[in-house]
């Protein structure tokens, strides 16, 4: 696999995982999505258990468990520690690149102090991973967030 593919990967892992750590991300866990969560969590727990195996006298996992604590400060550090060992175990490569590509991603991303309103993510796949983003001082307000397939007016029926 070519190096800028395996840097591409990285950086996906890094957006994939920031919400999942992030406050934003656990003020919203119930809109996120079950699956969504769930496959964040997974792809932690795969990264951790490789680190964990890295014979660097721990600095890998402790450069996961600082990103983990302050994703926003230790995102460039993570990352700079994880595309190495996609590119040394391409194994462990695959199974990212698996576990990423499951399904769309959708994400929002806004900076500092954005309020970002009555907006809508939908993926009728099925699968996939949504997330959603602040910075300090952003406020979300009427975000609904689904994967699976919408029920549409026609199949809703009215029980007696």
């Amino acid at each position: 696999m070519d190096p800028i593919t395996l840097t591409i990967v990285a950086t996906q892992v890094v957006a994939v995982l920031t919400p999942f750590f992030s406050k934003v991300g656990e003020a919203i866990a119930t809109k996120f999505g079950e699956d969504a969560y769930a496959a964040s969590k997974h792809l932690y727990e795969v990264v951790r258990d490789r680190f964990a195996k890295n014979d660097d006298g721990g600095r890998a996992s402790k450069a996961l468990q600082n990103f983990a604590d302050d994703p926003q400060l230790y995102g460039n550090v993570f990352e700079g520690m994880l595309q190495p060992l996609l590119q040394s175990d391409l194994g462990f490569a695959d199974t990212i690149i698996q576990i990423l590509h499951t399904g769309p991603i959708q994400r929002i991303v806004v900076g500092a102090n954005a309020k970002v309103e009555d907006t809508s993510m939908s993926n009728e796949l099925g699968q996939g991973i949504q997330t959603i983003e602040g910075g300090d001082g952003s406020t979300f307000s009427g975000i609904s967030m689904n994967i699976g397939q919408r029920e549409s007016k026609k199949d809703r029926r009215l029980l007696p």
